[in-house]
């Protein structure tokens, strides 16, 4: 993989991919599961409040080849994969939880 690929890019660019969406509460281990899936250094100061954060990824196996996008979202009350401009491209759902901690779940009660 081009490390360049997996890099934060212009969404715009991004949108058109197939995508994967991974959610979670804040501090759960989204930015270090997008880490070792892509091999890439994300910092801890990524903001991921103000929105979306989206990653290009491009799978290689010997069967199979894909570009998509990796979005990475905040879980809050309040938070809808509907209302996502980019919820028609998306292909999967990933939601990330801490397993110690049952609080990191509570969001799919509401």
């Amino acid at each position: 993989m081009d490390l360049k690929e997996a890099m934060p890019q212009d969404t715009t660019s991004l949108e058109k991919r197939p995508g994967v969406l991974l959610v979670g509460s804040p501090d759960v281990g989204k930015r270090t599961l997008v880490s070792r899936l892509l091999s890439i250094d994300l910092e801890d100061t990524t903001d991921t409040t103000s929105g979306l954060l989206a990653f290009g990824w491009s799978i290689n196996t010997k069967y199979y080849t894909a570009d998509v996008t990796v979005w990475l979202a905040n879980l809050h009350k309040k938070f809808s994969a509907r209302s996502l401009p980019i919820f028609d491209q998306l292909a999967a759902l990933v939601m990330v939880f801490d397993i110690s901690n049952c609080s990191s779940a509570g969001f799919i009660f509401y």
